[in-house]
């Protein structure tokens, strides 16, 4: 099975949802590059290191995504994700790319981490 936009969408809501790891970090390649501005992870352990470490970040929660697009095994998701950590409401933005084909091979994210950080501790 091809990876799509939409059955990474739909994992990522299982994890958000219902915490479910494994379903994600199956859609990955065992030697799959992950990153974002404050993690990189790569190798066997990598994806359910990286999805298992986001989702205990937050108390709750939920991505929505405005563009989608998808082409030849390249997929770029605009998305916009709310939510609570330790009690406080955030809300940031950000773009990931991902290279997939039976698996997903990359996985780049880019959000503003400052800004992510400053919501997180109620001074921003």
């Amino acid at each position: 099975m091809t990876v799509t936009a939409q059955s990474f969408i739909d994992a990522l809501h299982r994890l958000e949802g219902e915490r479910d790891v494994d379903g994600i970090a199956a859609l990955f390649a065992p030697d799959a590059v992950i990153s974002n501005p404050l993690v990189e992870n790569q190798g066997e352990e990598g994806p359910a290191a990286f999805w298992g470490a986001y989702r205990k970040s937050f108390d709750d929660i939920r991505s929505e995504f405005s563009t989608i697009l998808e082409q030849g095994g390249q997929i770029a998701l605009e998305w916009r994700s709310t939510g609570a950590a330790k009690g406080r409401p955030f809300a940031y933005e950000g773009v990931s790319i991902l290279e997939a084909g039976d698996k997903v091979t990359a996985f780049r994210t880019y959000f503003d981490s400052a800004k992510l950080g400053r919501e997180l501790t109620g001074q921003g």
